[in-house]
């Protein structure tokens, strides 16, 4: 099992993968020990101050450029340096790099690091030179990437087993290829859940689960709002969800809202509502240059189009069911035993009657007999 820790830093993107029979990262032992170090685009010289490495180019060229990694610990260090690709983490909807192990298959591939392991001292920098070569054929749109630097080393799980712990730092590639750039983002995999709650006059939860993928060839956030109704599109309940930033082309994002108080209408409809917008992350937003490093215009934005896909589920306030229910079999019971009480009772007065009659009968017959003949 592979366990991804991602967190963003500045220009750069930590990373920390468990490889190996372990259950979670908190079960593995931290054998990197005080090694810390940082990737940046750079000159021959050293660090530039760029953000990340951002280019505007035509398919078919040739880029050149430098990145740095630089030794911070009071250790010497070995790192293992690579290229591979940008995706968006389906849970998080962070950025993130393809696990080292899978091979990159976008602008990743194309980004070719001459060092591959790279052993500095303590403090010490390097200036390593890569090349992108982007292909005749490549598509129009954005296409991501990283220069990683990492750490191996081994340990053991909390069972025992060993593990391999991989710590990632990478610099982030943005590379625009020059081509109509299209903004759409589609939902899909819509779910609604309602659950009951127990006291069967209050509101339940409606759960709204679905996927977000940009079906586009351009970086952009996306903003989420989820409508809820009832039965004729009766008004329920409206939330905004949470902005997704700088979701990649081509990668797909899980969501996930909730909202509690619901009445059980029996039948929910949710209206999910997904409107792209311009990138706002702070990284994704360097200067972009052509392959000879000189600055190019800013590209006007495409045109963005909001999107919406509905889902619906059966509201059914159960508690109040199982309570209808009970009382519907308790009144019953008693109508059945009030009735029976009754046909009990109307049973013993024809019995009575009967008796009585029967007991008068014997009673007449011998007064007739004592009658005077005339």
């Amino acid at each position: 099992m592979t366990v991804l820790a991602t967190a963003a830093i500045g220009a750069s993107l930590a990373i920390s993968t468990f490889t190996g029979a372990v259950a979670s990262a908190a079960t593995a032992s931290s054998p990197v020990g005080t090694v810390t170090w940082s990737v940046s685009p750079s000159t021959a010289k050293g660090p530039d101050g760029r953000e990340s490495f951002a280019y505007s180019v035509k398919p078919g060229v040739q880029i050149n450029d430098f990145v740095s990694v630089t030794n911070q610990s009071k250790q010497t260090a070995t790192f293992t340096i690579y290229a591979t690709d940008g995706i968006n983490d389906f849970d998080t909807g962070a950025f993130s790099l393809l696990p080292s192990r899978t091979p990159p298959t976008d602008a990743g591939s194309w980004t070719t690091v001459p060092v591959k392991s790279l052993t500095l001292q303590a403090g010490k920098q390097a200036r390593i030179p890569f090349t992108i070569l982007v292909p005749s054929d490549a598509t129009p749109g954005d296409h991501t990437a990283g220069i990683v630097a990492s750490v191996f080393s081994r340990g053991r799980s909390a069972n025992g087993e060993a593990i391999t712990l991989e710590q990632r730092v990478a610099s982030r590639i943005y590379l625009a290829v020059a081509g109509t750039a299209s903004a759409r983002v589609e939902g899909a995999g819509q779910v609604l859940r309602y659950t009951s709650p127990l006291n069967p006059f209050a509101g339940g939860t409606t759960d709204v689960d679905y996927s977000v993928r940009n079906t586009g060839n351009y970086r952009m956030d996306v903003k989420q709002a989820v409508h809820i109704t009832g039965p004729f599109g009766i008004p329920v309940a409206s939330l905004q969800g949470k902005r997704i930033v700088n979701l990649l082309p081509g990668q797909t994002v899980h969501e996930s809202d909730s909202v509690s108080g619901i009445p059980p209408l029996l039948l929910l409809t949710a209206t999910v509502t997904l409107t792209p917008a311009p990138p706002t992350d702070v990284v994704a937003l360097s200067k972009q240059r052509d392959q000879t490093g000189h600055l190019v215009p800013v590209a006007a934005p495409p045109t963005y189009h909001a999107t919406s896909a509905d889902a619906s589920g059966a509201a059914i306030p159960w508690t109040l069911l199982l309570l209808i229910a009970v009382i519907a079999v308790a009144v019953w019971l008693l109508a059945r035993y009030v009735s029976a009480s009754r046909q009990r009772v109307y049973d013993a007065i024809d019995a009575a009657a009967a008796q009585s009659a029967i007991d008068r009968e014997p009673v007449s017959a011998v007064s007739r007999e004592k009658e005077p003949v005339g």
